[in-house]
């Protein structure tokens, strides 16, 4: 899959962009649409795959990517979508969209140089589709595959009464792209045309183990698949794919080889795949330009690029599941680092645990073994223990352990002997041979407050005092981890 990958990501890069893709969406800026006001989504890999929580916007950008296109004119006819296709005006929802509703996409040129254009609202009409670039679109929701037995379609209610067609023979190699990915080995895959009075349409049949059965007696993922995968394989080269939530009904070995098919498709027939996920297994299977993550709040819409599958995990799973598990000393290593993140990085909190492990020897050792379990861990130890990177072991600021960085500040020892009316030099002086992780219990005691209280104050004393720019260094570090 490495190969592949880095096939198509070289295929991507602005110089050969057009050749290989044609008018591929290379950015659109959606502003006004169910609550999301300019945000920018840019496309970094042909397949991409947008995860968040419901209602964050996922098919909100899935279904305005699918109106960028006019439909070519061919013998075939297909469907062009409109943006009053999936933004209905009602009674009931009169504003899906505001009065200056917009959305900007840029596409890929023969020039190098990217092409502007905006879909806006102009009285009671969208305009800007006439300028747009020709591309045959499809849009993958739950519609396009419903089991006929729930839809009860004519290959149920009329089954003593249909006609049969030609039956349509799927190729070897898409027929071995099915067994692969469901791990069935298949020994024919076809879809047999039926016809009742003026209907027709095709029904999905496959064939293995010495048994043949329909779509009908199929589950859904098996039959979504199929119908999936012959929509890659014999819809024109050069197509745009939305796909909602395609894991749906697959279990995890088929979702990551269905990633793997979709990086095999698009290298052969260079499609752009847009898609709509939950799943950390997608995630995890494609590069990471190919991952974005859609968060919404009370401060409006945003995207994270590159998110790490293990972090859009966490964010799902509201934390229970971490993103990355950081071991430290103790206590006052977990205060410190805590704060730094929470000024620096206040959304990735919640998708780290930062435990205290004892010592710097097991901060170590815990690290290598949970390494080896596969979890993403990391160890920060003190400054003056140091760093080894292929362990994956950092440190914290300094030169000192931390509890003598902060506490012997003469910066954190004003502002402390200012808010607790005590005087710390005084107090070290008369306990020359104090311990250092007992600066915060004795000081505490002094000032009448808890120990973790005393350590909070220090810490964000000596932020006040130095910068916390000093921490910079260690959060690119956990930045690449996460």
């Amino acid at each position: 899959m490495a190969d592949i990958r880095k096939a198509l990501l070289s295929k991507f890069q602005r110089s050969n962009l057009y050749s290989n893709f044609g008018a591929i969406i290379k950015s659109m800026t959606i502003n006004g649409f169910r609550g999301i006001s300019n945000l920018r989504l840019d496309f970094e890999y042909p397949i991409t795959a947008i995860s968040g929580t419901n209602g964050s916007g996922k098919s909100t950008i899935g279904q305005l990517a699918v109106c960028a296109y006019r439909q070519p004119q061919t013998n075939k006819k297909y469907k062009r979508r409109y943006v009053k296709d999936f933004f209905p005006v009602s009674q009931i929802d009169p504003n899906p969209f505001t009065a200056n509703a917009t959305v900007k996409f840029q596409y890929a040129t023969n020039t190098h140089q990217l092409q502007d254009l905006t879909v806006s609202r102009k009285a009671t009409e969208w305009s800007g589709y006439k300028r747009q670039p020709e591309r045959h679109s499809f849009y993958v929701g739950f519609a396009l595959y419903i089991p006929k037995v729930e839809r009860k379609d004519l290959s149920i209610y009329k089954s003593g009464s249909f006609e049969i067609g030609a039956k349509r023979i799927i190729s070897d190699e898409i027929k071995t792209q099915v067994s692969n990915i469901l791990n069935n080995k298949y020994d024919e895959v076809a879809f047999q045309a039926i016809t009742h009075r003026n209907r027709s349409i095709e029904l999905g049949l496959v064939k293995k183990y010495g048994y043949s059965y329909s779509e009908n007696n199929m589950g859904f993922g098996e039959g979504r698949l199929m119908y999936m995968i012959d929509l890659f394989e014999n819809e024109p080269d050069n197509s745009l794919f939305v796909l909602e939530e395609p894991e749906t009904s697959l279990h995890e070995d088929a979702q990551y080889k269905f990633v793997k098919y979709l990086m095999d498709v698009c290298n052969r027939k260079k499609h752009q795949i847009i898609l709509s996920t939950h799943s950390s297994i997608i995630l995890d299977a494609l590069p990471a330009e190919g991952r974005k993550f859609i968060l919404r709040d009370a401060n409006g819409v945003r995207i994270l690029d590159r998110v790490s599958a293990s972090r859009a995990k966490s964010i799902l799973t509201d934390g229970n599941t971490k993103a990355l598990v950081i071991c430290v000393e103790d206590i006052f290593a977990l205060l410190m680092l805590r704060e730094a993140i929470r000024k620096l990085r206040p959304g990735l909190l919640p998708s780290l645990q930062i435990s205290p492990m004892g010592d710097t020897s097991a901060v170590a050792n815990t690290v290598k073994l949970l390494l080896s379990m596969r979890v993403k861990t990391i160890g920060v130890r003190d400054a003056d223990i140091g760093e080894n990177y292929s362990e994956k072991l950092f440190k914290l600021p300094g030169t000192l352990p931390p509890e003598k960085e902060v506490y012997e500040n003469l910066n954190v020892q004003a502002a402390l002997d200012t808010k607790y009316d005590i005087n710390i030099a005084t107090i070290f002086s008369l306990q020359s041979d104090i311990d250092h992780h007992d600066y915060g219990k004795i000081l505490s005691d002094k000032a009448c407050c808890s120990e973790e209280t005393m350590h909070l104050d220090a810490i964000n004393a000596y932020f006040d005092a130095v910068g916390i720019s000093v921490f910079d260094r260690l959060m690119s570090l956990i930045d690449n981890e996460v």
